[in-house]
């Protein structure tokens, strides 16, 4: 009887006592670990990103973030793989990384210029520098395009019954057609008007801005591949790493040979 009584004090008091192994985790635990997609360098940036990208390194690595209880308030593990074999490597932990739009005219187009209340269609198979700028027996060569955000320029020079340069200044619309005004020199005349694309649409896609800056005051550190091109780190990040509380946003870089290999997508944390 004494020892069936001892065993269930024992059961009372487990139950009314706390203790850190019967804690139960909050409701807002955020300790499940999630995966990080990993980028080549040249899949998200601009030129001259890219030139030094390892094809097969992005599929292979793995980025593993984790929020466990406690003091540290992030974990970051990168268990890499496909990179050079016995190679050093830079990790950087960043800011999240953000996008602009980039316009690609490439294709087949065609627009009409007009001059005195006339259209006088121009045509081109490939809008590229080199590109003909048809309009017959007119012809121009392109020579150059630029394009910023929404605004385009391209600038010809005429092939045949010249010398004489025409640019075309314009705005890319959201449905990838573009208008605007055009001026030139042919024959010694400076003629202005309007053109308008009547064939052909400009495609958008989002291209990366470049590095975003080391998050807080974390430093750049290494680590080593083996003979396989294989290897690891780890990183916790404490409440000192952060400025604030709320929800930060990062990103982590690695750079081989003096130039990034690989970009994380960005990814939330909350402290």
């Amino acid at each position: 009887m004494k020892k069936i009584f001892m065993i269930v004090l024992s059961l009372v008091l487990l139950s009314v006592l706390p203790g850190k192994a019967l804690a139960v985790k909050p409701d807002s635990n955020l300790a499940a670990a999630k995966t990080v997609e990993w980028n080549l360098s040249g899949d998200v940036m601009p030129l001259p990103w890219g030139q030094h990208d390892i094809t097969g390194s992005d599929t292979t690595s793995k980025l593993i973030v984790n929020q466990p209880n406690g003091n540290t308030e992030v974990t970051l593990t990168g268990v890499m793989g496909g990179l050079n074999p016995n190679t050093t490597y830079v990790v950087y932990v960043a800011n999240g990384w953000t996008t602009s739009p980039l316009w690609d005219v490439s294709g087949s187009w065609d627009f009409a210029i007009n001059y005195d209340g006339i259209d006088y269609t121009h045509t081109i198979s490939d809008l590229q520098v080199g590109g003909t700028l048809g309009y017959s027996g007119n012809n121009k060569t392109v020579t150059s395009i630029s394009i910023v955000g929404d605004n385009i320029v391209i600038v010809a020079d005429y092939a045949e019954n010249g010398p004489g340069t025409v640019t075309l200044t314009g705005v890319i619309d959201g449905d990838g057609n573009m208008s605007g005004t055009w001026l030139d020199s042919w024959g010694g005349l400076d003629r202005t008007g309007n053109w308008e694309s009547t064939y052909g649409v400009a495609t958008s896609a989002s291209v990366g801005n470049g590095f975003p800056g080391l998050f807080g005051s974390l430093q750049p550190f290494t680590f080593l591949t083996d003979e396989f091109g294989s290897g690891s780190w780890h990183l916790n990040l404490k409440d000192a790493d952060f400025s604030s509380i709320g929800e930060f946003t990062l990103s982590v870089w690695v750079n081989g040979g003096g130039a990034t290999v690989l970009i994380s997508d960005s990814f939330d944390v909350v402290r």
